[in-house]
C-alpha cells in the first residue's frame, strides 16, 4: 500500500495544466513512477520481464494508449529541470537526454565554482541516477540507501543532486580513532541541522 502512495505522491507534484490536454503524458508519468517504485528494485531479468508483463496487462485496460508510446525512451520525469530554468518546481518529462545533460553540466560547473571541484562524467546512466536521487530527495521524508562498490560515484551523484535541490550534505568521516562518543557528537550535530 505504501508503494501505491509513493506513486500517487509524485503524480500529485505535477502541474495539472501540463496534462489537461495531454492524457498520454499522464499515462507516461504513471509508467515512470511504477518503474521507479517497483522496477528499480528488481535485479534479475526474469523479474523485470514479469514486471513488464504486469505493466502491459495494466496498459491493455487503457485501450487508446499504445505500448510503444507509453514506454518510449527516455521515460524520465523530474522537477529540477524547471527549477534550474528559474521556474517553480514542476514534475515534467525530460524531452531528451541532451536537455538533461545541458542542465546537469551547468549545475556541475556551478558546483565546481562554488563548492569544490568534482570531476564527474555525466553519461546516460549517471544522469538517470541523478534523477532517481532527486525524485527521492524532493519527496517529504524521502530517503534512500545507495549501494555500490567504492568509487562507483554514489557520493558524487548524491552531492550534485543535493546541490541542485539546495540541500545540505552531512557526512560522517570515520577514522581509526573514531569512537562511540564521536558518533554521538555527529548525531547531535545532524539532529541540530535537520531539526532547527
Amino acid at each position: 500500500m505504501r508503494d501505491v502512495a509513493k506513486i500517487c505522491q509524485n503524480l500529485m507534484l505535477a502541474a495539472p495544466a501540463s496534462y489537461k490536454a495531454n492524457p498520454t503524458g499522464l499515462v507516461r508519468m504513471w509508467a515512470h513512477e511504477c518503474q521507479r517504485v517497483w522496477a528499480d528494485r528488481l535485479l534479475f531479468e526474469e523479474d523485470i520481464s514479469a514486471y513488464m508483463g504486469y505493466m502491459r496487462n495494466g496498459l491493455k485496460e487503457l485501450t487508446e494508449y499504445k505500448e510503444e508510446t507509453v514506454f518510449e525512451e527516455p521515460l524520465i520525469y523530474t522537477s529540477f529541470i524547471s527549477m534550474c530554468k528559474g521556474h517553480e518546481a514542476s514534475y515534467k518529462p525530460v524531452e531528451d537526454m541532451e536537455q538533461l545533460k545541458d542542465v546537469l553540466e551547468g549545475k556541475l560547473q556551478e558546483y565546481n565554482e562554488t563548492v569544490q571541484t568534482m570531476e564527474l562524467v555525466l553519461f546516460n546512466q549517471a544522469m538517470e541516477h541523478i534523477t532517481r536521487i532527486a525524485r527521492i530527495l524532493f519527496q517529504p521524508n524521502g530517503h534512500a540507501l545507495l549501494v555500490g562498490v567504492g568509487g562507483s560515484g554514489k557520493q558524487s551523484l548524491s552531492k550534485l543532486t543535493a546541490f541542485i535541490l539546495n540541500q545540505d550534505v552531512f557526512k560522517i568521516v570515520v577514522a581509526s580513532n573514531y569512537s562511540l562518543s564521536d558518533l554521538k557528537t555527529d548525531i547531535q550535530t545532524l539532529f541540530m541541522k535537520t531539526g532547527v
